[in-house]
């Protein structure tokens, strides 16, 4: 039987195999008679002849993923993703003839490669990269694009060990902004920022001050997926964003040390996800800091704010999170209060009755 029903899912799902190509998906109805009869269409589509689609190249794949990426607050992280990869396995290269052996090499060469501070990248590194690739891929594919036989994503993925948020001490903050105070104050002012906000990296970089309303103490910010909130401000954040320099579109800059390109030294540019890495990398050293990254600035947010609460809904919305699944990792923030409960329950009391009687 190649129809099914996932535990994830309230319908039916097809899977079969016509010519070494596989079908599968989504019946979208909850009746397995209903889903037989739409698998049954399915197999028809593709016993059909298939109709032939245009080329394309990954250099114009990823210039059609960019149309929809620069909608998005990690822009700037899928233009370098999409550089190394263009560079990497060829822009010239039809997608249809990058195989799935092509792109095994590739994501091995970058885990493999050597990245300033950190030696080798991350296997959380290399799975974004992978899902960057899968969602150009995909998008060409919904553009009628001959993209060949769609990589098996999931095999490219490496394992991450689940752990629970870090989180900065205050011990290690103090040591860390002394650092970045002493070193590069600009940049310092950001990471405190990120720290105070709970804000997303790409979502401090890209404040501008279009965004930002100070006499109604609030900024709009382009989240996670797209979508434009609103987010409240204390006056900690209004007094950060009040002392930047207005030198551009941008909130936060940082100050050009050494002439390269187009930059000139002393002159002001937007903050960038590569000046950071490497600012909090020198600090963190110095600092004596390991296993912190700048995004573990939202999750000590997170957890202190759950820590001061105990309540993930507040948590959840602060850190403006999509789903309460997200926001459960900084559930073990609540294991102190779970213990004392447990204590104090183990108690033995004197009921109430038996100690009236005692008295009389």
């Amino acid at each position: 039987m190649s129809i099914y029903k996932p535990k994830s899912s309230p319908y039916f799902h097809f899977d079969f195999v016509r010519n070494g190509r596989r079908f599968h998906g989504s019946t979208g109805v909850t009746g397995r008679r209903a889903a037989q009869q739409v698998e049954a269409r399915e197999k028809h589509k593709a016993a059909l002849p298939a109709q032939s689609r245009p080329s394309i190249t990954l250099d114009e794949s990823c210039g059609l993923y960019d149309e929809h990426a620069a909608q998005l607050a990690s822009h700037k992280l899928t233009e370098y993703m999409s550089a190394a990869m263009i560079t990497g396995l060829g822009g010239g290269r039809l997608l249809s003839e990058i195989s799935q052996r092509d792109l095994q090499i590739y994501f091995a060469r970058r885990r493999a490669s050597f990245a300033p501070q950190r030696g080798t990248r991350s296997n959380a590194t290399i799975n974004r990269e992978v899902d960057h690739a899968r969602a150009i891929w995909r998008r060409a594919d919904k553009a009628r694009f001959d993209v060949g036989e769609m990589p098996d994503w999931r095999a490219l993925r490496l394992k991450v060990p689940r752990r629970d948020p870090r989180e900065l001490s205050f011990v290690e903050e103090e040591r860390l902004f002394a650092e970045l105070a002493a070193d590069r104050p600009e940049v310092s002012q950001a990471c405190d920022f990120a720290l105070k906000s709970g804000w997303r990296q790409a979502e401090v970089t890209g404040l501008r001050w279009s965004d930002v309303d100070l006499a109604a103490g609030q900024a709009a910010t382009r989240i996670k997926g797209g979508d434009i909130v609103k987010r409240p401000l204390t006056p900690t954040l209004l007094g950060l964003i009040a002392n930047q320099p207005k030198v551009g579109p941008f909130v936060f800059t940082y100050v050009c040390k050494k002439s390269r390109g187009k930059r000139r030294e002393g002159e002001r540019y937007p903050l960038t996800h590569t000046v950071l890495r490497q600012v909090m990398a020198s600090a963190k050293k110095i600092a004596g800091i390991e296993s912190f990254r700048f995004h573990d600035f939202r999750h000590t947010r997170g957890t202190r704010i759950v820590r001061a609460t105990g309540s993930l809904a507040a948590a959840k919305e602060a850190l403006k999170h999509r789903s309460v699944t997200t926001t459960l990792r900084y559930a073990h923030v609540l294991d102190d209060d779970v213990r004392n409960a447990l204590e104090g329950s183990d108690e033995r009391a004197i009921p109430a009755s038996a100690s009236k009687r005692k008295k009389a």
